[in-house]
């Protein structure tokens, strides 16, 4: 009784021994049968076949990758392509070859194919300059998922929009043969952007399965940006995109993006919703959270707009419009904002004196803006013809002529001082 319980504790211990070693045997069975299986369906020489013999080897490719044989399976899909003279789909499949199998056979005879495509077809010539680099890759990492994720890396880097749809459909692949890898939060990204353009919704999903089952990810920020701006161009849910935005910002407040959504939810409040005594309040936001950001100024800029525009509070308008060059005197729209204030003061308070003292400022603070010479003609013709201010007037248009020559102001300032020059010896 003690010698059977000893062989049958010897027999469990080499059970799974055993069958780990019958195991490649039997995979290598199934793979010949399914080989054999493909090789049936090719002899039909049939087309209708094709779609096929196209998904029965990307199913072999998936069961059988570590098959001896699976580079030459491949290999017949890239010829099917070739065959059929469908050039995006070879381009891709033999350039697919030379990243997963470098050592193979196949590969003299798909750099020769590729190399023809790449110099004869028009549609390739944007790469032609990268040929040598195209036909030799480098890759580092001989693992199935690392050599197959450098080949997706490698075609996402090219920007190249003819290999879009073969390249949405890798990503597929990897996210199904490899789900564990570290890098499926990245290729699913790269599939959300470049389904973006075209299928939107597509897009959609990948952002929010990135957002939802990867929200360690580094992408998790850019994807809810790119959802917002899709909620709100393409299902004109400006309200959840508003909702994401502010997620956003809660959950990323020192995200270096995160001005720019604060920017974002004021536009949308603007121009999607036409809430603009929100869209005031949300600009304002982006001046108290983020001062020192390149969003700042132009944020400010914008809440004067409407407060001018919208709602025709002229004082409220010139009081922010003053803010950003007196916090921002360095920012591009500094000469601008205060050409806004002298324009309200002149044509809509009639405050002629300070139109023209906000328009001298323009010159005196910023003589290289592009405005520079048309605001001091400005202040020379208000204390002209508003002010009947001669002599600042003359001075004035003696500076445009003397410091903008060029500029077309300075001739008519020219003829200005000839005209008040005879106005003075008459009188």
């Amino acid at each position: 009784m003690q010698n059977t319980m000893k062989d049958l504790n010897l027999f469990r211990r080499l059970v799974p021994a055993v069958l780990l070693l019958l195991a490649p045997l039997a995979q290598a069975d199934d793979s010949k049968k399914y080989s054999d299986y493909i090789a049936a369906l090719e002899d039909t020489k049939d087309k209708h076949f094709k779609e096929i013999i196209i998904a029965e080897i990307e199913n072999y490719i998936h069961l059988f990758a570590d098959s001896p044989s699976v580079d030459s399976i491949h290999f017949k899909l890239a010829t099917l392509y070739h065959d059929d003279g469908d050039e995006i789909n070879s381009f891709f499949t033999h350039m697919e070859l030379l990243y997963l199998y470098p050592e193979s056979e196949v590969t003299s005879v798909c750099k020769d194919r590729l190399r023809f495509l790449l110099q004869e077809e028009r549609k390739f010539a944007p790469l032609r300059e990268v040929t040598g680099t195209l036909l030799n890759p480098s890759v580092t990492d001989s693992s199935r998922d690392g050599a197959s994720f450098h080949f997706l890396q490698a075609m996402q880097e090219l920007r190249f929009s003819v290999i879009q749809k073969p390249l949405i459909r890798a990503c597929g692949r990897f996210m199904v043969n490899f789900p564990s890898s570290e890098n499926t939060d990245k290729v699913l990204f790269w599939r959300a952007e470049l389904s973006r353009d075209k299928k939107p919704h597509n897009a959609m999903a990948d952002y929010l399965k990135l957002i939802n089952l990867h929200d360690r990810s580094l992408y998790v920020t850019a994807s809810m940006l790119e959802l917002a701006e899709l909620y709100s161009s393409e299902l004109k849910d400006h309200d959840q995109a508003i909702v994401t935005l502010h997620t956003f910002l809660q959950n990323f407040p020192d995200d270096p993006q995160a001005p720019q959504a604060q920017v974002r939810i004021a536009e949308i409040e603007e121009g999607k919703k036409k809430q603009y005594r929100k869209a005031i309040t949300e600009y304002l936001q982006v001046v108290a959270k983020y001062p020192k950001s390149l969003e700042a100024a132009p944020a400010l800029f914008a809440a004067a707009k409407l407060h001018e525009n919208k709602f025709r509070e002229y004082e409220e308008a010139i009081k922010i419009y003053l803010r950003v060059v007196e916090e921002f005197p360095g920012d591009l729209k500094a000469p601008y904002a205060f050409a806004e204030a002298a324009e309200i003061y002149e044509k809509r308070l009639k405050d002629y004196g300070n139109a023209a003292s906000v328009y001298f400022k323009i010159y005196g603070n910023y003589p290289e803006s592009s405005i520079a010479a048309e605001s001091l003609f400005a202040a020379a013709e208000i204390n002209e013809k508003r002010l009947e201010d001669f002599d600042k007037a003359v001075m004035y248009y003696r500076f445009v002529v003397d410091k903008y020559p060029d500029s077309r102001l300075a001739l008519k300032a020219n003829r200005r001082l000839e005209k008040l020059t005879r106005q003075a010896v008459k009188e």
